[in-house]
């Protein structure tokens, strides 16, 4: 006897996925960010401010002898926290190990700095003052590891992707001085 089943008891067949799907359109992009420092003659310097800066360094009415040094102390700048650790310090007169931040990072970029290596957006890492972790015991060498392995993973997925891109969203948008702007 085959027992073949009627069509009323296979199930509906699924709905296929839609082989060409409509393209959705891109959301707008957002407005580049910029700066602008303006003398009280009304000349005007202008310049990319990346989404990753931490402040805008916009002036208004700077007397024009000194745009020069202004444009000079433009840092564009984000920080990331270091780790924590319990380190021996001499300056620490109890003599006993003090929470202390080590090892945080920032990108800078100074747009007009003398030298070029800094005119383009860098990693900077301050180790910490004159610190020492001294006579560290098998489970508190376990635990600098294990504090280092988490600096290290803020370090490859957090640090490191956001200066790729601020590199190549400085390469796009290279900070010059324009001018006259009345």
């Amino acid at each position: 006897m085959n027992a073949t089943p009627s069509s009323s008891a296979l199930p509906a067949p699924a709905t296929p996925p839609e082989l060409n799907p409509k393209p959705r359109p891109n959301p707008k992009p957002k407005p580049a960010r910029r700066w602008a420092i303006t003398t009280t003659t009304g000349d005007t310097a202008i310049g990319h401010l990346p989404d990753w800066a931490s402040t805008d360094p916009s002036e208004h009415d700077v007397p024009p002898h000194q745009l020069a040094a202004r444009l000079a102390d433009i840092n564009h700048h984000v920080r990331f926290p270091g780790q924590v650790l319990r380190v021996y310090s001499p300056a620490n007169s109890e003599r006993h190990p003090m929470p202390v931040e080590v090892l945080h990072t920032s990108i800078d970029c100074n747009p007009y700095a003398p030298d070029p290596e800094p005119r383009v957006p860098v990693a900077n890492l301050h180790l910490a003052g004159e610190y020492w972790l001294t006579d560290l015991d098998p489970e508190e060498l376990g635990h600098l590891a294990g504090s280092l392995r988490t600096l290290a993973d803020r370090l490859d997925h957090q640090v490191r992707p956001t200066l790729v891109a601020a590199r190549s969203d400085w390469t796009r948008h290279p900070s010059r001085t324009t001018g006259t702007h009345r």
